[in-house]
């Protein structure tokens, strides 16, 4: 069946690839006719969410949700909601089609997520900025391929909740249900969040003035000028423990009753900056927070208030170490395999020990990242967070970067002396990157200051109190140093207490996707350069590639194909030669270039079988298949030649 109207789009091809590429590598069943069985524990679970979602609908659109039940019925449809992590919390259509799936586990409680499910709509949705579609044979498990799915995400680019999965039969999907699904996003992109024309305004607003303010660790809402809460942030419902679709519609004095006293200041449009609120969890426990309030206009009417949250204790002691802070959280972290969600899942579990921990990995891999968020979810996160790389420093000061010095006490020292770094990061946490580098000699010093928690500046006699988490990072076989005399080994094992373990890209291949999609929105918007996609040549060359500079390398080379770019699609030729294989890399001492066979293979034969196909729906014609394949007629020539088609 010839599906052009679908327009997916030239980097849909490679996402498919990847999802199936780790379908098969994490074992899951193709032949399985129906998902895993559902507890009544994932039932209930899930009712929270669904019902709190019918009542915004019916509240809010009564007509609405009857219409579309009414046509989703007609048309041998049914629509899905998911929650974030892909779990099945509402569904409504053609009781028929929703008999078939249930029977199949596809129901309330169940999870679509790529381990359970294989490649779906819902998985794809989450890779893609944009709604995607998934026919048929496109799905990695049996139980999937009598259907075509369409999906998009829930709430949008600020708060994304969930996705929402529109399924008919594979046989029935024409342009007409097309064009009806696409009605039905386009509604639901709005009712869903609880939002109405002045909302969607609102939201542009926000993103084009206050919004972009804010850190990722802040707690933001939006409230219209009667203080309903139209928008709120993932920090919010992680604070109040709530579900999205609970909160939208909802009066800010219901769902936040701390913050009671701001709403005749809401219905005025006064701007508040720096007042101290007490918010309260859900356990009861309480947390100071500061709270700035402005106002959000457009076209010289205002249309509501944007309420930032956020820790006034921490920007304070920032500024009182001379602008020391992390920057990045858990939230900043990019990656959906499983490798790097246990490691991710790990660390935030150590973030609330006060122990020593060393990270170790390649260049590249991201751990000064790691140390940054596991800072901002310890309990020192209202505290300083002081970097250093040891390897940056001259061997004769770093003495005085880590402990500071009385003026005077070596050529070339201030008058009045300098605080180090322990100092600095008293109450918080030091990041000593590169601790591998560190003298010999220094590493006594250091181990002292540990073991004692105090610390001497240079040229002074009185020792100094410090209470400091110390969080180090190496790129080196440190048990290896030790051994070659280089690092000593009670520093090792003082440093060592917890071992987070980074993990090479080219172990995570399902994340670079992912990653390249996020570098390439972030590099177009810095650039301000529109960018439509990454060509699937070029994300082919990439998941081929071994990444022996890691995720730096990938950020590198994506920043490099949007400046190159002439047609809005990072193409092949966009891409550094090394990584496209024009020239072969220079062989890395410690991480040599690795080639992953059966990621080749895997490749090649999907390729090809996706090549014979459609030389047989267009009748020979390569210029239509390669057209079709998003790849140049002399790449489809050299894959039928390789395979002895021509």
């Amino acid at each position: 069946m010839n599906r052009d109207f679908l327009d997916r789009g030239k980097e849909f091809t490679s996402m498919l690839e990847s999802s199936r590429y780790m379908c098969g590598k994490n074992g899951v069943d193709p032949h399985c006719t129906k998902l895993p069985e559902v507890t009544e524990e994932d039932v209930e679970r899930c009712k929270k969410l669904v019902s709190g979602h019918i009542r915004l609908m019916r509240r809010s659109t009564p007509e609405y949700y009857k219409a579309v039940q009414d046509v989703l019925s007609e048309n041998k449809a049914v629509l899905l909601y998911t929650y974030i992590n892909f779990d099945i919390f509402g569904r409504y259509g053609n009781q028929k089609l929703k008999d078939e799936l249930a029977a199949k586990n596809i129901r309330l409680g169940a999870t679509l997520s790529e381990k359970n499910a294989g490649t779906n709509a819902a998985v794809m949705a989450s890779r893609s900025p944009k709604s995607v579609w998934v026919v048929g044979g496109e799905h990695y498990m049996d139980a999937l391929k009598p259907y075509a799915c369409y999906a998009f995400r829930i709430n949008g680019k600020y708060g994304r909740s969930g996705y929402i999965v529109l399924m008919t039969y594979r046989d029935n999907l024409d342009e007409r249900i097309v064009k009806l699904f696409r009605l039905i996003e386009s509604t639901e992109c709005i009712i869903t969040a609880g939002l109405v024309a002045k909302d969607v305004i609102m939201r542009d607003a926000m993103q084009r003035n206050e919004y972009s303010k804010s850190s990722t660790s802040d707690i933001v809402i939006m409230v219209d000028n009667s203080s309903t809460i139209t928008f709120a942030n993932d920090m919010f419902y992680e604070f109040y423990n709530h579900a999205p679709l609970e909160t939208i519609n909802s009066s800010l004095g219901s769902i936040c009753p701390e913050l009671e006293p701001l709403v005749p200041l809401i219905s005025q449009g006064k701007r508040v900056m720096g007042r101290q609120v007490e918010l309260v969890r859900p356990s009861m426990e309480t947390e100071q927070y500061f709270v700035d309030m402005s106002p959000i206009n457009t076209n010289s009417k205002r249309l509501g208030m944007l309420i930032t949250l956020y820790k006034g204790k921490a920007k304070a002691a920032s500024a009182a170490a001379g602008g020391n802070a992390a920057r990045y959280t858990f939230g900043d972290l990019i990656g959906v395999s499983e490798p790097f969600v246990q490691l991710k899942r790990f660390a935030e579990e150590i973030a609330a020990t006060p122990s020593p921990i060393l990270i170790q990995g390649e260049s590249g891999t991201g751990k000064e990242l790691f140390a940054n968020a596991i800072h901002c979810a310890s309990q020192r996160r209202d505290k300083p967070f002081v970097a250093i790389n040891c390897a940056a420093i001259p061997r004769d000061l770093i003495g005085s970067e880590l402990f500071g010095y009385v003026g005077g006490s070596f050529t070339g020292a201030s008058r009045t002396g300098a605080k180090g770094k322990f100092e600095l990061a008293d109450g918080g946490t030091l990041f000593l990157d590169e601790i591998g580098e560190m003298p010999v000699e220094m590493q006594s010093v250091l181990l002292r200051a540990l073991e004692e928690n105090t610390i001497t500046r240079i040229g002074a006699t009185k020792p100094i109190n410090v209470d400091v988490r110390i969080i180090t990072a190496t790129n080196k076989d440190l048990p290896k140093c030790i051994s070659e005399g280089s690092f000593r080994a009670d520093l090792y094992y003082r440093l060592s207490v917890i071992n987070l373990n980074m993990v090479p890209l080219r172990q995570r291949r399902e994340d670079i996707p992912v990653l390249a999609d996020y570098f390439l929105k972030h590099f177009a918007a810095s650039n301000n350069k529109p960018m439509k996609g990454i060509s699937t040549e070029a994300m082919t060359a990439m998941m081929e590639y071994a990444w022996p500079g890691n995720v730096r390398e990938l950020r590198n080379a994506v920043e490099r194909g949007v400046i190159v770019s002439k047609n809005g699609y990072i193409e092949a030729e966009d891409m550094p030669e090394v990584i496209t294989g024009r020239i072969k890399p220079q062989p890395e001492p410690e991480q040599p270039r690795e080639r992953v066979r059966d990621l080749e293979s895997f490749f090649e034969r999907q390729r090809l079988d996706m090549a014979k196909k459609l030389m047989v729906e267009f009748k020979g014609n390569k210029s239509k298949v390669a057209q079709k394949m998003g790849i140049s007629r002399s790449t489809l020539y050299r894959l039928l030649n390789r395979a002895g088609e021509v």
